[in-house]
């Protein structure tokens, strides 16, 4: 399994979630509650119609391998669907490095429910439809630990890649600000790892499948080293993907590729 993001450290850009253990003779479970950010999209009109987050409960068997999950989701201004999940099994799924778990009935009005679980990151994804009209996307923890980033000095044209790279997003629903987190690459092969570079003031939008990120100016980064001067990112997949492009310190212009993972 791939290490966790070393900016998990900086809690203001994660949904944060916090576990408790309850012991008992016969089984061990697992109380996880957090926030998750849900992405309400009418399925007609093919365009997202409410994004907002709200708490959320897990309770992981660990003994069983089952999850019990319940959060309740704005899926309009005016309209209100609760996901309720109770011991469902917990597939492990060696292809994505995760865990995924299904439910055909997932709540009142809820119908074809499927999610992916990470415990060593903390991503958890959850996809179904309301009442047939509206596709809800919930994702905690944008994070996307597989990776690639391409990056060019344009004074020269070379090309440093970074196999190995990471990325963390955390979008404000409140008013669609985000916050972006780069770690684990290089801009030359002469420069050193740049472990990690976090970057406010950047704007998100959502779409049918997951979100837009994009920012212009020129945005220090929180220890002042490396200056953020354009982005242009897509989130899609549900959330489980992003892609785009970046431009740093007004010399280099990066692309990058990942996933939340494996596959």
């Amino acid at each position: 399994m791939k290490k966790v993001f070393s900016i998990f450290a900086l809690a203001v850009l994660l949904l944060g979630f916090t576990a408790c253990n309850n012991d008992d003779d016969d089984y061990r479970i697992q109380t996880i509650t957090g926030e998750i950010l849900n992405n309400s999209v009418d399925i007609a009109e093919g365009q997202s119609v409410k994004v907002a987050s709200s708490p959320i409960v897990m309770e992981l068997n660990i003994t069983n391998s089952t999850v019990s999950i319940n959060y309740s989701v704005a899926v309009t201004n005016s309209n209100t669907a609760t996901v309720s999940l109770t011991d469902v099994a917990l597939e492990p799924n060696e292809t994505y490095n995760c865990y995924t778990f299904s439910a055909a009935n997932g709540g009142t009005g809820i119908t074809n429910l499927n999610g992916y679980y990470r415990p060593e990151t903390g991503c958890l994804y959850i996809e179904f439809i309301v009442l047939g009209s509206h596709r809800v996307m919930s994702t905690a923890n944008l994070y996307y630990p597989y990776l690639k980033y391409n990056i060019t000095y344009n004074e020269n044209g070379d090309t440093k890649e970074s196999p190995n790279g990471e990325m963390m997003i955390y979008i404000n629903p409140k008013d669609m600000s985000a916050q972006l987190a780069m770690g684990n690459f290089a801009l030359s092969e002469s420069s050193g790892a740049i472990q990690q570079v976090v970057f406010y003031g950047l704007q998100a939008e959502a779409t049918s499948t997951g979100y837009k990120v994009t920012y212009t100016g020129d945005q220090r980064s929180t220890d002042g080293y490396y200056t953020l001067n354009a982005f242009d990112g897509t989130i899609s997949n549900s959330g489980k993907a992003v892609s785009g492009t970046f431009t740093l310190n007004g010399s280099y212009n990066g692309t990058f590729e990942g996933k939340a993972f494996a596959n």
